[in-house]
């Protein structure tokens, strides 16, 4: 019999560390970037074309938010000769503004009320300044945003990003931009930072043109339908919130389907935009990976989060009610429970078990003779070690029909469903699903996440759960 797995992954690719700069390096870098001289006259001008002057004229470059200054503002300022240090504390006179030096860059923030020295944040911010790699120069228009969650921004005619209320931890950045390739920066954010800024350079995409003679194929358009309908069964799934997803921009993908082999491979040069009527959300899927056979799945991928519009309070209740659903059972959950002591009370059952079962439905796997719900089975400090693979099983829910039939017709088995749930002499347990570690150690932040990139293997239910059940880092019940 064959097995039907699916490897759901997230995919890093860590570039850059958020930046901890000591006191001592700031005074040094304040100090030569600050001394630099310049003859600067300007009348009445904003604050952007400015610092867009001092920049050309210094080299210097400068990172923030457009709405720092009252953009009605006007400035003037005429030197012979000064140095940056004064012009800036001549310009920024009045305005609340403040500065400090980090990798030579010079980042402006609004400052603290209750002091001018000082300033604090109830939740520490992201800043940054995005430029082409080989001319230096700004570039407007980058999606910024945070993998698995609702934050995002993008950069102002000068570059300039911030995004807003982070508190410790660990977040992958995404930059984004139609004609430039893909970055990723790790972010570590820790308590007693006031605010991290990140410098990125992109460097543009290189597509080589070729004489290409168009010629009406109905063939290849039939191949390409075929595959993209497998692609969306694989990529959304099958459940239920998967027939309330849309792909809005399905010509982006480029779909290579073998028809005699069932292979099927799927790249994007741009993030897919996935609509998800029955959670409410917007995804943004930068498709790193996807690679299908008749008995194996393999997807990686980024996604991002935004809420969509809700038109009713009838609309609101239905889409809180599928994402308490959603969670229900789903990794995340499970994570959470485990972190923190709640095994048993939030439904969860665990084991570790020597191989995977030929099905993996409950039916016709034979149940270890004392299932758990004490996460110091091993010994657990925020990590997992474990060499076999670690049965999970949710009782609170059964195995969705839907489910159930797709596992019989991979495994050409035969059973009855009943109100929703495959039954084999009476018994259901619940979701099954495993986990196979890919690291000797895994470790899970207090949000309920692995911190590794590529920590896991899923089989069973949670790998048969795809992209129409992602919801963001964010989400509680």
């Amino acid at each position: 019999m064959t097995k039907r797995l699916a490897y759901l992954l997230s995919f890093v690719l860590p570039l850059v560390v958020g930046l901890i700069v000591t006191s001592n390096s700031c005074l040094a870098q304040k100090r030569s970037v600050m001394g630099k001289k310049l003859q600067i006259s300007l009348r009445e001008v904003t604050i952007d074309s400015a610092l867009n002057y001092i920049s050309y004229k210094t080299n210097v470059f400068f990172s923030y938010s457009s709405d720092i200054v009252d953009e009605r503002q006007r400035f003037t300022l005429s030197y012979e000769e000064s140095s940056l240090e004064n012009v800036l504390n001549q310009l920024l006179i009045g305005t609340g503004v403040e500065y400090t030096t980090i990798n030579g860059q010079v980042i402006l923030f609004k400052a603290s009320s209750s002091t001018t020295t000082q300033y604090f944040f109830e939740k520490i911010n992201i800043r940054g300044n995005v430029r082409d790699v080989d001319t230096g120069e700004p570039i407007p228009g980058v999606n910024v945003y945070v993998a698995g969650t609702l934050k995002g921004s993008s950069t102002d005619v000068n570059g300039n990003f911030v995004i807003k209320g982070f508190t410790p931890g660990k977040y992958e950045i995404v930059f984004s931009h139609i004609v430039y390739t893909l970055a990723h920066t790790m972010v570590t954010v820790e308590g007693d930072q006031q605010f991290i800024h990140i410098p990125i350079k992109l460097e543009p995409k290189t597509t080589q043109l070729k004489n290409i003679e168009i010629i009406a194929n109905s063939d290849a358009q039939k191949n390409w339908d075929r595959g993209f309908k497998i692609f969306k069964e694989e990529f959304l799934g099958n459940t239920q919130n998967a027939s309330k997803c849309t792909i809005v921009n399905p010509d982006v993908l480029d779909i290579d389907y073998n028809r005699d082999t069932g292979e099927l491979k799927a790249t994007a040069e741009q993030p897919l935009i996935i609509e998800n009527l029955a959670l409410g959300y917007r995804i943004n899927y930068i498709l790193e990976l996807f690679e299908h056979t008749p008995t194996v799945t393999r997807l990686l991928g980024i996604s991002n989060f935004e809420e969509l519009p809700v038109n009713s309070n009838l609309e609101r209740k239905r889409i809180i009610r599928n994402r308490q659903k959603s969670y229900g059972g789903s990794m995340t959950h499970f994570l959470r429970a485990l972190t923190n002591g709640r095994l048993k009370k939030e439904g969860f059952m665990i084991d570790e078990v020597d191989q995977l079962p030929s099905s993996i439905n409950n039916s016709y796997f034979e149940l270890p003779a004392k299932l758990h719900a004490d996460r110091e089975q091993f010994a657990f400090d925020n990590t997992l070690k474990f060499t076999k693979y670690l049965l999970v099983i949710y009782t609170k829910e059964y195995e969705s029909a839907a489910y159930v039939f797709d596992q019989l017709q991979m495994n050409n088995n035969n059973a009855s469903v009943q109100n929703g749930s495959i039954t084999s002499a009476g018994r259901n347990v619940g979701q099954m699903s495993f986990i196979k570690l890919n690291l000797p150690v895994v470790t899970i932040n207090s949000k309920g996440f692995f911190n590794e990139p590529l920590a896991v293997t899923t089989y069973g239910y949670w790998s048969w759960e795809r992209v129409a059940e992602y919801m963001p880092f964010e989400y509680t019940p």
